[in-house]
């Protein structure tokens, strides 16, 4: 992901030509997403160091972690803006994004080098029950908003969504602590460990921790300006609030995932990918999403937990077919295909007709 790298130049742009030269928000905008990409990249770089010191599964969930500070930045500056369609938004297509294009070009790419790609079952397993213990979430509220007659009432609905979204986080602790303490022999993958081949970390731990905490620093300040600055490019541009959410902020933010999720699969080492893509999908809807609920509820305006149809329906669908892919417990190139036209499809929904 180095070749990224001199994409970091966009930041200090970024911030003449908001700052200094105060340019109008659509070059500003442009500007700040050409400095995101970059910043992602360096955290992929920073945590798959990290990943070699701490081991494959909690390598591939800081992977997935640090893959999402873009996004879980982005949504705070928007929180605390008011824009809650725009980080519902935003978070819905982060699952897509992940479960659909990120772990389709994985499969994809790795199974034009593989006829077969193995996995382990127990990591899926754990990934998607979770995720569909999100779907449950998040389907709940909004069937009680669209058809529970006069008696809903928006403080009823803000007061379910927060006390669902604490839920929500301690179940997600507890999946943490099932999967990294009390049964994490069950994810260990033994042919991975019976290969012997451990690749040699390039940088030091202490490096590693500086640079991953330097970019984090940076995806904060570009974050706030790209969030101030999102609704007068989508005038500008002609694009619509739930294109630029649910598309446009998650592929910036998802650039380190895809690439470090593919390398692994090219590898063979499927597992991490999954724990990458899946897993940031899983993290995503059980961690960031009532997090910001909870952020919401802080600042005295409680956000509703109740995405649009076209959400909702996306995010079901997305899980119902990922899972499908991974129900014989080897996947191929055509499946990888499968997720990515998926993606295409919807991504080209949003475009279209321009609704959330």
């Amino acid at each position: 992901m180095k070749y990224m790298y001199w994409l970091l130049i966009f930041i200090p742009i970024t911030l003449v030509a908001r700052f200094g030269l105060q340019l109008n928000d659509g070059l500003v905008f442009l500007f700040c997403c050409f400095g995101i990409v970059p910043l992602a990249a360096v955290l992929g770089d920073s945590t798959e160091q990290i990943s070699l010191y701490t081991g494959p599964k909690i390598g591939g969930f800081l992977n997935a972690t640090m893959g999402n500070v873009p996004e879980l930045l982005i949504c705070g500056f928007a929180v605390q803006a008011g824009m809650y369609s725009l980080v519902l938004a935003s978070l819905a297509g982060s699952i897509l994004g992940n479960i659909l294009l990120v772990m389709g070009m994985s499969i994809f790419i790795g199974g034009l080098k593989y006829k077969f790609l193995p996995f382990n079952k127990n990591i899926t397993h754990n990934n998607f029950t979770l995720l569909g213990f999100a779907a449950f979430s998040i389907v709940v509220p909004f069937f009680f908003k669209y058809s529970g007659g006069g008696g809903i009432t928006e403080h009823s609905l803000s007061n379910f969504s927060l006390a669902l979204a604490v839920i929500m986080i301690v179940l997600y602790l507890l999946g943490l602590i099932f999967s990294l303490i009390t049964h994490r022999d069950i994810f260990d993958d033994e042919d991975e460990d019976e290969d012997g081949e451990k690749e040699a970390p390039e940088w030091s731990f202490k490096k590693s921790l500086s640079v991953m905490i330097g970019a984090t620093v940076c995806v904060a300040v570009m974050s706030e300006i790209l969030v101030h600055t999102v609704e007068g490019a989508a005038e500008q541009f002609g694009l619509g609030e739930a294109f630029i959410g649910i598309i446009l902020i998650p592929l910036l933010g998802n650039v380190a995932e895809h690439a470090s999720a593919i390398m692994m699969a090219v590898k063979g080492k499927l597992n991490i990918s999954i724990e990458i893509a899946v897993g940031s999908s899983m993290q995503i809807a059980m961690f960031v999403t009532p997090l910001m609920v909870i952020l919401s509820a802080l600042l005295g305006n409680t956000m509703e937990y109740v995405y649009t149809p076209m959400e909702l329906l996306g995010i079901i669908i997305s899980i119902v077919i990922a899972a499908t892919v991974f129900m014989d417990h080897k996947v191929n190139w055509l499946e990888g295909a499968e997720l990515i036209a998926a993606y295409i499809i919807l991504g080209g929904a949003f475009l279209v007709f321009g609704i959330g």
